[in-house]
C-alpha cells in the first residue's frame, strides 16, 4: 500500500522534472494503481496524515472516485500521459516567458509582498516570481536542513517543491507541520486551475490533479477542525 508521503511524490513527479525511466516505471500499470488507491484513501478516509487505519478501517469500502471527482477527472487520472507527451506539455506551458505559460509558482497567483512589507514600487501585485511565499519556502527549507535544488532557485514556491516538501516533512514524521503546511499553501492552486482551463490545449489530466490536491487538502482541515472541536 502506497503511504501518504510516496502519493505526494508522486503527484510531485506530475508536476516537475522526472527522468524518462522514472516517469515509465511510476505510470506501469500496477504502480499507478497503487497511487490511485493512496489518492482514494486520502480523498474519503477521513484520518489525519501519518494516522494508521485500523483492521476494520481497512476493510471498509471506499466509494467510487465519481464522489470526489468528475466521471472526467478520473478517466484522465487513470491514463496518465506518456513521458514525451508530459515533456511536451512542460515545455509549451510550464516555461516561462511565454504568453501561454502556465508554470505553477505560488508568487504568480498570490500577492507579491506581505501585508506589513509592501514595497512602494511594486505593491501588492500578481504574477512576479519570488514574493512571500517564495522567501517562506526558502527560509522552512533551510530551517530544515535542506537546500533548494538549483531548478528552483528563482522560484522555491513551485507547486513541485511543495509537494515534495509535504512528503520529507511526513517521512520525518512530521505529520502535524505536514498537515499545517498543507492548510496554508495551497489555497492558490484555485486560480492556477482557472489558468490551466483557459490554455488553448488539452490540460485536464493537470486540471485533475489540482483537484486531487484541493481535495485532500480540504479533508486535511477538516480534520484538524474536528480535532479541535473534540
Amino acid at each position: 500500500m502506497m503511504d501518504d508521503a510516496a502519493v505526494f511524490s508522486v503527484l510531485s513527479k506530475c508536476f516537475g522534472s522526472v527522468e524518462k525511466d522514472e516517469w515509465k516505471q511510476m505510470t506501469r500499470s500496477a504502480a499507478w494503481a497503487e497511487f490511485m488507491d493512496g489518492v482514494r484513501r486520502l480523498l474519503q478516509d477521513d484520518t489525519r496524515f501519518g494516522k494508521q487505519a485500523t483492521p476494520i478501517e481497512r476493510m471498509h469500502v471506499r466509494a467510487p472516485m465519481q464522489e470526489f471527482l468528475s466521471a472526467n477527472e478520473v478517466d484522465e487520472l487513470f491514463c496518465p500521459p506518456l513521458f514525451d507527451e508530459k515533456q511536451g506539455f512542460a515545455a509549451r506551458h510550464f516555461t516561462g516567458g511565454l504568453p501561454q505559460s502556465a508554470i505553477p509558482v505560488e508568487s504568480l497567483y498570490t500577492d507579491w509582498n506581505t501585508p506589513d512589507n509592501v514595497n512602494p514600487l511594486i505593491g501588492k501585485q500578481k504574477g512576479l516570481y519570488l514574493g512571500a511565499s517564495a522567501r517562506y519556502m526558502r527560509a522552512l527549507i533551510e530551517q530544515l536542513g535542506l537546500e533548494v535544488p538549483a531548478e528552483y532557485a528563482d522560484c522555491p514556491d513551485h507547486l513541485a517543491l511543495e509537494l515534495d516538501l509535504v512528503a520529507v516533512l511526513l517521512r520525518s514524521g512530521m505529520d502535524a507541520e505536514a498537515r499545517q503546511f498543507v492548510a496554508e499553501r495551497f489555497d492558490w492552486l484555485t486560480d492556477y486551475r482557472l489558468k490551466l482551463l483557459k490554455l488553448d490545449d488539452d490540460a485536464r489530466f493537470y486540471i485533475s490533479l489540482v483537484d486531487v490536491i484541493l481535495g485532500i487538502c480540504a479533508e486535511q482541515r477538516a480534520e484538524s477542525e474536528s480535532d479541535q472541536t473534540a
